[in-house]
């Protein structure tokens, strides 16, 4: 089913469909990293293939140092910081696959039609707003 996402991913935005699955992959680590388990726990069952594309962007969400500025929102931020840290920290790593913020951002109302289509709610975005610091932000209700 996650192939399904992937590729209305690629067709409703500028990305290939390899693009598509690093930016998706990318984004389901984080939220699997930082979200509330239980809601991320149904996201996950609830779309097949979903976890397996997030162990794939684990990758992504590393940091090594994660820069001055990374460093420095995981160390005053508390839990807020350490997702707006790893977010960040994807950005470059994204950027050297050709995948771009603003392409990040056209992913997401896409995810969120899909989930909402397979689940009958709007589980994605229960996820998000979970997420201390970024999920607000991403779902406009920050």
């Amino acid at each position: 089913m996650i192939e399904e996402l992937v590729k209305d991913a690629s067709a409703r935005t500028s990305l290939t469909i390899e693009q598509a699955r690093v930016g998706l992959s990318a984004a389901l680590a984080l939220i699997e990293k930082h979200g509330d388990q239980a809601k991320v726990s149904e996201l996950l069952a609830a779309i097949p293939g979903a976890a397996a594309l997030a162990a794939e962007g684990q990758v992504l969400t590393e940091q090594k140092s994660g820069g001055l500025m990374g460093g420095l929102m995981g160390k005053i931020g508390g839990a807020g910081g350490a997702a707006m840290s790893d977010a960040m920290a994807m950005g470059p790593k994204l950027a050297k696959k050709g995948i771009t913020t603003s392409d990040m951002q056209a992913i997401l109302p896409v995810a969120m039609e899909f989930v909402r289509a397979k689940t009958g709610r709007d589980l994605l975005r229960e996820v998000l707003v979970t997420i201390p610091g970024l999920g607000k932000l991403m779902t406009g209700q920050g």
